[in-house]
């Protein structure tokens, strides 16, 4: 008699590796990620300020100690949950839209994947997303960088609905963040490794190979997800520091993601969506590459064999 056929491992035991790996990152990049907050919001302010200045104020403000805890828990939280998520939905809905695995799909469908499963991630964050920016932009500090007091003054003044201020410029950049990753990240990847191969060192760097190809994907998702990114930080920043709680506002639909849109390239010209790119790419750059190179090592360490 032959033995049962072997069991396969089922996609969920990719979670804990995935939860790790975005758990880790999420901790690494979060002082980078408030500098990335600060500049993008400074791009509807009165008046223009360096990274220096801006870093002086903040520092004024809360401290040196402010530059790691300062809104520290919701980033953390909405981070390593929104990266786990991504990149546990991104192979299942690759499976689902063409019916094989991602490393046998083609630009379109890991394209029309990537913009499924951010879909969840984008709607689940908001409330965390919401907690994150008031602790980083307040300056009177009024909220004692307390996640839920964030939420619950803002729910005060607001109601519920201002929970989702912003999400439109949130999806946009969600989708184009994940797109742009991974239908890049095999491409740099080869690359890379084209590369060390030509270095002598074939076969034995594999660790590198993903960490720069990780590394370019999230640079090159960045080109495109900044300036979704710029607009839902001012349209957050300009409700949220006390601004009127409209239903435009508050919702931010595609009306008002536009007309923020036009006023900050009328201030400050096209490059004003791209305001903080620098950090936003070492940011995104950093995640990525951090989220290549440990995924497989969690999986590895957790004895996960399913790609």
């Amino acid at each position: 008699a032959t033995g049962g056929a072997t069991k396969q491992p089922s996609v969920l035991s990719t979670l804990p590796p995935i939860a790790l790996a975005a758990l880790c990152t999420a901790a690494i990049m979060y002082p980078v990620d408030l500098v990335r907050a600060l500049k993008m919001a400074s791009v509807t302010a009165g008046k223009s300020e360096t990274t220096l200045q801006l870093l002086a104020a903040f520092k004024e403000t809360h401290g040196v100690v402010g530059f790691f805890t300062q809104g520290l828990v919701p980033e953390v939280a909405r981070a390593a949950w929104m990266r786990a998520l991504k990149f546990f939905l991104f192979p299942v809905m690759h499976e689902f839209v063409a019916h094989r695995p991602p490393s046998e799909g083609n630009s379109a469908t890991k394209a029309m994947a990537s913009v499924i499963a951010s879909i969840p991630e984008s709607i689940t964050i908001m409330p965390l997303e919401i907690s994150k920016i008031c602790l980083q932009l307040d300056k009177a500090k009024v909220l004692g960088n307390s996640m839920f007091k964030a939420i619950s003054d803002t729910v005060k003044r607001c109601g519920p609905a201002a929970l989702f201020t912003g999400y439109v410029g949130v999806q946009y950049r969600q989708a184009a963040w994940t797109t742009g990753y991974f239908v890049s990240l095999d491409f740099f990847k080869n690359k890379a490794r084209t590369a060390l191969d030509y270095a002598g060192l074939e076969g034995k760097a594999q660790g590198m190979v993903n960490l720069a190809g990780g590394f370019c994907a999230g640079v090159f998702g960045a080109c495109f997800n900044t300036p979704g990114d710029v607009i839902r930080t001012n349209i957050q920043k300009t409700v949220l520091a006390g601004g009127e709680c409209g239903v435009g506002g508050i919702m931010a639909g595609p009306k008002n993601f536009f007309n923020v849109g036009s006023s900050i390239v009328s201030a400050r010209g096209v490059g004003g969506l791209w305001a903080g790119f620098g950090f936003k790419a070492l940011h995104l750059g950093g995640s990525g590459a951090l989220m290549a190179v440990l995924v497989p090592k969690f999986k590895q360490l957790l004895n996960v064999n399913y790609d």
